[in-house]
């Protein structure tokens, strides 16, 4: 039997610079390096590797080699002549292709050597010989077209730095003067013009740190509207004038800020995003003081190491909510909860904004753009399990965690290069314990300040919030309407729509159509208690960034979530509930029933008309009505102000019936359950109700492993 062939071994071609006859250590490896010389394609690549040898007597007999060739293209003779003016071949033929006349007055060997150096080699021209009565004639004698080509490899890129463009400036004007203007003449304007906008660009990005500091100087260290500010104005320029008087405004931007002027700008965007920066001065002196003695307080941790900044902030936040928590509730019997330390009580919820603020820049620091919401959750967690810190509740994580997400979701709208345009429906049934500002929460005036403060750095978004009573008696409505409320970027109504065969869904599906009819851009529905802080809808608005998305849930449930449920997660009956919910509807949501979400109206009106649903379980028929219209259904994690307490009950929900009116959602969506696999909602018929299905016991089928043999 015939072994079979051996292949052939493999080969591995090694850049030219890795090679050993670079090294040339033995005489055989220069003889070599010299044959290449002599017979290689001759590009431009080749002729630089072989000239980087300069170890004699290598380089010499390297040379001569090349010096020899009559084949070298003009660029390859440029590079020989640059590295070796003595040369005399190569230089010749270079100054035959530049002086196609040899008779002219002007063919020098002398200008043809100056120009292959300016080219490879700009710092070693003779200023003197530029500055020459010789040099200007034989510039103007030069063929334009082989000119051309000698200089492209800095006419193309636009790398004029010192002796090069200063070289390239004594050609074109000794051209100017005397011959008429041809392609290299353009070319060389268009390289000057590339270059002194890269150089003042350049000036204008070194710049940038300096300006934003002097802007922190007016806005108590907040920088994220000056930074967006500044990125505006350099993406602006398009020429070097222009990047010259961008350079200048950044040079005068904090003196025209601290007078209160609006500078003299041509570029939309970047006055768009002045008035941001003008606004940030506003929020700055309204907002209470503390943060700096926090922020200095923070600089080393407990064993004298010093904080990262972008750590530092939180740190500082940390502390600051944690000192209000100890001081204002420390010797109370019994602490408010998350939702009054931080939303109803017009202290907490200022300092919350304080933190919120800085966290989304504190003199350029930010941990927003570096560490996701969930790295950030862990180390606020791990802080105050390192801290043993004795608050009550704990009631300064629900804060601070609520504080990173109102941060992340104000950098969102900061960022965003549209406007924002924002409708919000808040049905209302027998809810007047929420609006009355003596027994509850003060509801309609904390939803206006979170939305407010999410708004305010944006002065041209705008809100309409639409409040609507589905009680016969009108109770809520009425309260609503007594409350005094102003914001010039929130308009609220209160409607009355009497319906007794709603149960939330018809108030919010009404009201949601109401805006989309009147305009609205965005859409988003929440209850009207403080569990969803009306800040974090940044995070719902960042989401429609991404293509098709149709709905954006709030989700209590997430990872990046905070604030709900107990450790443990939500209990069997809701478990079973939402897979339930996965089956019929085939969504695949990890909090469908969240009462807070968003969307874009172009979604809306045509899933609208699709959704029939008034009950609870409303919610499931209008992201099945988003799913069936083509569009995504995306989930943000977000930081509740709730607190569980154990053994504790909310409002009850009827969950078996709530599931059966998902199942004649998932029938009028066409999504039959009998035509497919449905497990859990198997499992529930057969058990008879969600709870009787959440206390059967579960098996777990074990397949054993083959073993080999």
């Amino acid at each position: 039997m015939t072994a079979p062939a051996r292949p052939a071994p493999k080969r591995i071609f090694l850049p030219l610079a890795e090679s050993p006859l670079l090294n040339h250590r033995h005489d055989e490896d220069v003889d070599l390096a010299v044959l290449l010389a002599t017979t290689a394609d001759p590009d431009p690549a080749t002729v630089r590797a072989l000239l980087s040898i300069t170890a004699m007597p290598a380089a010499d007999r390297i040379a001569r080699a090349l010096d020899e060739r009559t084949d070298l293209p003009i660029t390859s003779l440029a590079l020989l002549v640059a590295h070796r003016p003595d040369a005399k071949q190569a230089t010749s033929a270079l100054r035959g292709r530049l002086f196609p006349d040899g008779t002219s007055p002007g063919a020098c060997h002398r200008f043809t050597r100056t120009m292959a150096t300016l080219v490879h080699q700009p710092a070693l021209v003779d200023d003197s010989y530029l500055a020459s009565e010789r040099f200007r004639a034989s510039a103007a004698a030069a063929d334009p077209a082989v000119l051309g080509q000698l200089l492209a490899p800095i006419l193309d890129t636009g790398a004029l730095t010192g002796p090069a463009q200063s070289g390239l400036l004594a050609l074109l004007d000794a051209r100017a003067s005397r011959v008429p203007t041809a392609h290299i003449d353009l070319a060389g304007a268009t390289a000057f013009d590339r270059a002194r906008h890269q150089q003042v660009r350049a000036a204008l990005l070194a710049r940038r740190e300096q300006t934003i500091r002097d802007l922190a100087d007016h806005t108590a260290g907040l920088t994220l509207a000056a930074e967006l500010w500044y990125s505006a104005l350099t993406a602006a320029v398009d020429t070097p004038t222009q990047a010259s008087e961008a350079l200048a405004l950044a040079e005068h931007a904090a003196d025209i800020l601290a007078a209160g002027e609006e500078p003299t700008c041509a570029w939309p965007a970047a006055r768009h995003r002045w008035q941001q920066v003008t606004t940030a001065v506003s929020a700055a002196e309204a907002q209470p003081g503390g943060w700096e003695q926090a922020w200095q307080a923070a600089e080393f941790t407990e064993d004298g190491a010093r904080w990262d900044d972008t750590q530092r902030a939180l740190v500082a936040g940390y502390d600051l909510l944690a000192e209000h928590v100890r001081s204002t509730w420390e010797s109370a019997d019994a602490p408010p909860t998350p939702n009054q330390c931080w939303a109803a009580d017009p202290t907490g919820r200022a300092l919350l904004h304080l933190v919120a603020d800085h966290l989304t820049g504190h003199q350029t620091h930010s941990p927003l753009p570096h560490y996701s919401d969930e790295l950030l959750i862990a180390f606020v967690r791990g802080l105050a399990k390192n801290r043993r810190d004795a608050v009550p509740a704990d009631l300064h994580l629900h804060g601070l965690i609520a504080a990173i997400k109102a941060a992340r979701s104000k950098a969102a709208l900061l960022t965003r290069p549209a406007s924002t345009d924002l409708g919000i429906v808040v049905p209302m049934r027998a809810e007047t314990h929420h609006l009355t500002p003596e027994s509850g929460d003060d509801a309609l005036t904390v939803k206006v300040a979170q939305l407010g403060w999410l708004l305010q750095a944006c002065p041209d978004a705008h809100a309409d919030l639409l409040l609507v009573d589905e009680s016969t008696d009108g109770a809520s409505a009425r309260a609503a309407r007594a409350i005094d409320v102003d914001h010039p970027q929130i308009r609220v109504t209160v409607a009355q729509r009497p319906d007794d065969t709603s149960a939330k869904g018809g108030a919010v599906l009404w009201g949601l159509t109401e805006l989309a009819g009147a305009g609205r851009t965005i859409l988003a529905y929440t209850d009207l208690d403080l569990t969803y802080p009306l800040e974090q809808l940044g995070l719902h608005v960042a989401a429609f960034d991404q293509p098709g998305v149709g709905a954006v849930i709030g989700s209590r449930r997430r990872p990046d979530s905070h604030g709900y449920y107990p450790p443990t997660g939500p209990t069997p009956t809701t478990w079973l509930y939402q897979r339930a919910v996965r089956d019929l509807l085939q969504l695949d949501a990890t909090d469908p029933q969240a009462g807070f979400k968003a969307f874009p109206a172009t979604a809306l009106r045509t899933a609208l008309p699709l959704t029939a649903d008034h009950s609870l379980a409303f919610d499931t028929d209008l992201l099945a009505a988003i799913a069936r219209s083509g569009h995504t259904v995306a989930e943000v994690g977000v930081a509740t102000l709730y607190q569980y307490v154990e053994g504790h009950r909310s409002a009850p929900h009827d969950y078996d019936t709530m599931l059966n009116g998902v199942h004649r959602q998932a029938l009028r969506h066409g999504l039959d359950p009998d035509t497919r696999r449905t497990p859990t909602w198997d499992r529930i018929r057969r058990a008879g109700s969600l709870a009787a299905a959440a206390v059967e016991p579960t098996t777990t089928t074990m397949l054993k492993v083959p073993t080999s043999r």
